[in-house]
């Protein structure tokens, strides 16, 4: 699916959740790579918020690539892992890392 960015009119190859796309941005800052996250942003946040409301972990790695790929979406998980510290998750020097008592 090619979504067009309605502000730059960038055309953006929509990957499914769960797959990678066939090439891969290796610059994180690139146009393409800043648009993608932009056009993801929207949904991901969504589903942060329903954590957020419920206290239901969307899941370690779902979190992690949110905390990778956006810095917006870093400040959004670290207030999660701050609100909900029976998930055993903590932000530790900037990465995200599962705690082990």
């Amino acid at each position: 699916m090619l979504v067009e960015n309605s502000v730059s009119g960038v055309e953006v190859k929509a990957a499914h959740e769960g797959q990678s796309p066939a090439a891969p941005v290796t610059e994180k800052w690139s146009h393409e790579a800043i648009v993608a996250r932009a056009n993801a942003r929207p949904e991901r946040m969504q589903k942060l918020k329903v954590a957020a409301n419920s206290g239901e972990n969307p899941g370690f790695e779902y979190l992690l690539s949110c905390w990778n790929d956006d810095p917006t979406l870093q400040i959004v998980t670290k207030k999660l892992l701050a609100k909900f510290p029976q998930w055993g998750l903590v932000a530790v020097e900037g990465v995200l890392v599962k705690w082990q008592e």
